[in-house]
């Protein structure tokens, strides 16, 4: 998934964790990373543990379009773009050299690669190969799962072969709708034909196929909702993502919002499409890997954001990227010509890190331990010493009477209304662990 600009903060994440529990039933609020960014502090050095494995993402912040709702801090690129492009791919290996020997994990085991943006399948074959051959050169890869965002408009044959010489195992189609109405309405150009075309030739190159479905659109019915949903299980993808609409103040939509000029689907009715979406994906065989992504038959996980959640070593590369490596999270400087600047200069582009506490790990793994559906008490007590259903029995009570968790001695798990809420669970037992470990526990009613 894509990074979250600086300047960008959910209205829902500017209150503390610690809040939480006394907010209502809601999906708004996607968390993105824990600590939240705001915390972290201006950027050092830090040398970290060899041993662990390693998963590294690289951003690319371009687009041939802007989608209305989209958010994030991109670059529009036109026909003749290609030496804006040359510059970030120098700027990436540059990058990529600094962070291996300052950051003392030149040679670390690689286990996954993710390409986001943005659109990463706007950089040619030749520069993607460049960007590899440096990754080969100061790190070891381990059979890692390679996963890679495509814009269906720019998946040619050449692409195709790019990307299979490159080691590329897992695609993502970031789709939105099948429905042309409401695509035209975001501001893109794609049309069904279109991106059906392109995901059947990703299905048949043998990579695995994941699609992204986003609920809340304008223009959006039950009936376009469930033609996007059932197109996505006839073409027989891999994996569906069915992603909530967030709305941030740099995107188009507010923009309209703010004239009067936009009427979006409300809470009540993004529900309804949510909850028909994930009943249809699991009749037909899917099952949650995340909250919100399902896989057929419960396989095809994806690696590199289950592991990124769980807490292991991820190095983000671009701009705005961010990662935590070896107990400290860090982001780099988010606008584009000042992330280039910094790097070709042999600086470091990290602009703010924040340092793990004990709390902070123990916090993040029930934070963002929710997001995998499921959290492994004795792999927790393990990691941190501490019994967390006993801890936290009050609390998960309360949930598990919402009908939002099971507990059992083994795990917590989100149940299947849960899953519609898996943020909202992850944020509330957050809150609640940390009223525990500052002794500002109180009784809770159901």
């Amino acid at each position: 998934m894509s990074e979250i600009p600086l300047s960008v903060v959910p209205r829902q994440q500017t209150q503390r964790i610690t809040d939480y529990r006394d907010e209502a039933l809601s999906r708004d609020g996607f968390v993105v990373a824990w600590p939240p960014q705001r915390y972290w502090k201006n950027a050092e050095s830090q040398f970290v543990d060899q041993s662990p494995p390693l998963h590294l993402y690289f951003h690319i912040p371009f687009c041939l379009q802007r989608c209305r709702y989209c958010f994030f801090k991109i670059g529009i690129l036109s026909e003749n773009s290609y030496a804006v492009r040359e510059r970030y791919v120098d700027a990436l290996c540059q990058e990529i050299a600094q962070v291996s020997e300052q950051q003392g994990i030149r040679g670390r085991r690689v286990q996954s690669i993710y390409f986001g943006g943005g659109t990463p399948s706007v950089l040619q074959p030749e520069q993607l190969a460049r960007i590899k051959a440096s990754i080969e050169q100061h790190f070891t890869l381990d059979d890692p799962e390679f996963v890679f965002e495509i814009e269906p408009v720019t998946f040619n044959d050449r692409l195709i072969d790019g990307l299979s010489e490159l080691g590329v195992n897992r695609m993502s189609f970031g789709i939105q709708s099948f429905d042309d109405r409401v695509v035209a309405l975001t501001g893109r150009h794609d049309t069904e034909a279109k991106n059906c075309a392109a995901i059947e030739r990703a299905l048949a190159s043998g990579a695995v196929v994941n699609i992204d479905l986003l609920s809340g659109l304008e223009g959006e019915t039950m009936d376009s909702w469930q033609h996007s949903v059932n197109r996505a299980i006839e073409l027989g993808v891999h994996a569906v993502t069915v992603y909530k609409l967030e709305l941030y103040s740099n995107a188009h939509y507010m923009d309209d919002i703010r004239a009067g000029a936009l009427d979006l689907p409300d809470d009540e009715q993004e529900m309804r499409f949510a909850r028909w979406g994930i009943d249809r994906l699991r009749d037909q065989g899917y099952a949650p890997s995340t909250y919100f992504t399902f896989t057929k038959g419960g396989a095809f996980p994806q690696r590199h954001i289950i592991s990124r959640w769980r807490g292991e070593d991820l190095y983000g590369f671009g701009a705005s990227a961010f990662g935590t490596l070896g107990g400290v999270a860090r982001q780099n400087l988010s606008e584009i010509d000042e992330y280039l600047t910094c790097v070709e200069k042999g600086a470091s582009p990290v602009q703010r890190v924040m340092q793990l506490s004990s709390a902070d790990h123990m916090l993040r793994d029930v934070v963002m331990g929710m997001k995998t559906t499921r959290i492994d008490l004795a792999q927790y007590q393990q990691r941190h010493g501490l019994n967390l259903a006993w801890a936290l029995q009050e609390d998960i009570k309360v949930l598990e009477q919402k009908g939002l968790l099971h507990h059992t001695s083994n795990a917590i798990e989100l149940s299947a209304e849960g899953v519609i809420y898996g943020d909202y669970c992850g944020r509330y037992l957050g809150a609640a662990l940390r009223r525990v470990m500052t002794g500002n526990s109180r009784p809770i009613k159901a």
